[in-house]
């Protein structure tokens, strides 16, 4: 029998298996199959355990930094403003509710038989005066009511003089009509009288009268002083009076959300809101209509220019101080979310932000228990994306930390903290927030951020004069004197204002002179922040020799003749302050191991203004702040 062929092997070796292959790989499987139950399951269920420890080591961290958002740290707002139709008031009021006229006749019950006629033919010439029949097709259902000026005066007086509950209601609907002039919502029923006003005279009149005496006369009707609070409010319901006024009200309130909404002049704007800041305390009983308020008013102070942008604060803050337990936690989670969403806009509002930034510390204030919980909790979130970072080296997670959410965050954050840290116990947080800045200054190395370098210096610094609290910086600042760049003599001044307004300085900036005096200036600054703090302190000569040291060792390696001067004065400044210390130390009786006198040591020097380190201290800060309005 011959050999086979290249098929007939290739066949017979996949088919036609040995009996020894054949052998060795049934063997496994006759051991598999009678083996114990009870192993079997131990086996399986130990593999099991193996998958589940093991499945963490297979996560890559990489992938978990894609799900850490600053700006998502509170959860999403489920306090969602109702549509502008979901309202019993969104139409014009009823002039002849019988509700009103029962009112309006109590209301008359006390004046004598003389004033009610007076007051009733009053009225009945309001009403030929106003109204018209329009021409057309529909002229016998729809009626056209024309404000003029008499007729506006007359409402007026009516209004002022004797609490008219239906001029009011008149003046409310054409006051709507001014309100939503240009901007009619769909959805409404179309009125089968239309308001409309003469001219823009009566106009503005209309609107001026109603924003500035609504409110007083609202109080006035429902027998409400001008201080009252929310609980006097939501006790109104009791009040046979609230049950016909209350549509009124609503009404009011309503038109003037949406004339500061709507309105394009910025003047009509900022006079609305500041009559609105009075009739704060009515929305107690509109819930819906708070809501809306909350929402403009955050979206004002965002977006809006100095005066109104403030006064929309000062809505909000008393909003948050008069429904603090219902409306705090909404106004400070918006207003947060809102800050961090601006501060991804580019340079053009980088001038506000410090606004933004106070104010918000302003609102945290107010309420230090809550607002410990939410930068806690904000606090953790960044710490967790720096860890992220710092492990992974990943780009994306390194651009969020270089990003202007993460930096005004911790910028806010540390503000709070400093503001609040004296009167509460906020230590926790304090070292939190200090790690997490240090850790930020590791992670950014190099001169491209020599910027971000000296904010965390400045952190530092603002944190450890509030509390009282050494933390040292000197480390931190070593590594701006040890840039290297190549001095070719360019100034680039056209470049300097973009380079100091962003977190990455651009490559070309780095090989101008500029950058070069930029980081000595800086590391002068923040030293002499971090000394005049210290200055008088019993440690002060050990605090100051290293960086004195190195100081010297940068002096005599630098050719630059004008930046040594300027390191020269500042080494002469602390040597100085070292020998008056080291006078007074040697002269001191206590024992080192005496805290309290040491802590009282030269606590006289400490309130002379005319010390030679504090005026040289002083004489920076003018020159800093000099050149910050010479750039704006």
């Amino acid at each position: 029998m011959g050999k086979l062929g290249k098929k007939a092997r290739k066949f017979a070796k996949k088919n036609l298996q040995s009996v020894e292959k054949r052998n060795r790989k049934l063997k496994p499987f006759f051991k598999k199959k009678f083996a114990k139950k009870n192993g079997r399951r131990e086996a399986g269920d130990e593999k099991e355990v193996k998958k589940v420890e093991k499945q963490p080591k297979k996560i890559c961290p990489e992938e978990d930094f894609q799900d850490i958002s600053i700006d998502a740290v509170f959860g999403k707002d489920d306090d969602e403003v109702l549509p502008d139709g979901d309202s019993d008031s969104d139409g014009y009021l009823d002039e002849d509710s019988p509700a009103v006229e029962g009112e309006e006749g109590d209301e008359m019950s006390v004046q004598s038989k003389e004033s009610l006629s007076e007051l009733k033919k009053q009225r009945r010439k309001l009403a030929k005066s106003s109204e018209k029949l329009v021409d057309g097709a529909d002229s016998d259902i729809m009626k056209r009511r024309v404000l003029s000026g008499s007729v506006l005066s007359t409402c007026c007086d009516l209004v002022d003089e004797k609490q008219s509950v239906q001029a009011l209601i008149r003046l409310l609907n054409w006051y709507r009509a001014a309100c939503y002039y240009g901007h009619e919502p769909s959805g409404i029923a179309k009125p089968d009288i239309v308001y409309d006003i003469e001219d823009s005279e009566t106009f503005a009149k209309v609107l001026i009268f109603m924003l500035q005496k609504a409110d007083h006369t609202f109080r006035s009707i429902l027998g409400l002083s001008d201080s009252s609070i929310k609980e006097k409010i939501m006790k109104l319901k009791n009040n046979p009076k609230w049950d016909s006024l209350k549509p009124l009200v609503k009404s009011f309130l309503r038109s003037t959300l949406h004339l500061v909404k709507h309105a394009a002049d910025s003047e009509i704007i900022v006079f609305a809101v500041t009559q609105l800041r009075v009739s704060v305390v009515l929305f107690a009983a509109f819930p819906d209509l708070l809501k809306k308020l909350i929402k403009i008013s955050i979206h004002l102070w965002v977006t809006g220019e100095e005066t109104l942008s403030k006064q929309a604060f000062l809505i909000l803050k008393d909003i948050s101080m008069v429904f603090n337990s219902e409306c705090f936690d909404t106004c400070l989670i918006n207003m947060y979310k809102a800050y961090l969403h601006d501060c991804d806009v580019p340079t053009a509002n980088l001038e506000r932000l410090p606004f933004l930034r106070d104010s918000l510390v302003e609102l945290c204030s107010q309420d230090v228990q809550k607002s410990y919980t939410k930068a806690s909790v904000s606090i953790t979130q960044l710490a967790k994306l720096l860890k992220m970072a710092l492990i992974t080296k990943n780009k994306e997670a390194v651009e969020k930390i270089h990003s202007g959410q993460f930096t005004n965050c911790v910028d806010l954050w540390v503000n709070f903290i400093a503001a609040n840290v004296q009167d509460c116990d906020l230590k926790t947080l304090l070292y939190t927030i200090v790690q997490v800045i240090n850790g930020v200054a590791q992670l950014i190395i190099g001169p491209r951020y020599l910027l971000l370098r000296v904010k965390c210096i400045q952190w530092l610094n603002h944190l450890s004069r509030t509390s009282g609290i050494f933390i040292p910086i000197a480390s931190l600042v070593w590594d701006m004197l040890e840039y290297k760049t190549t001095n070719d003599g360019e100034k680039q001044e056209q470049k300097k204002h973009d380079a100091v307004s962003t977190v990455k300085l651009p490559k070309n900036w780095l090989k101008s002179q500029n950058f070069q005096e930029q980081c000595i200036f800086s590391v002068i600054e923040v030293l002499a922040a971090h000394f005049a703090q210290w200055s008088f302190h019993i440690s002060f000569p050990e605090l100051a020799t290293i960086p004195i040291m190195r100081l010297k060792y940068f002096y005599e390696k630098s050719n630059m003749e004008g930046l040594k001067r300027v390191v020269k004065r500042f080494i002469v400044q602390v040597e100085s302050n070292i020998e008056f210390v080291q006078r007074k130390r040697d002269d001191a009786t206590f024992s080192p191991n005496d805290q309290k006198s040491a802590d009282l040591f030269m606590q006289h020097e400490k309130q002379n203004t005319n010390a030679p380190y504090t005026q040289y201290y002083q004489s920076i800060i003018n020159k800093a702040l000099g050149t910050k309005k010479k750039k704006k």
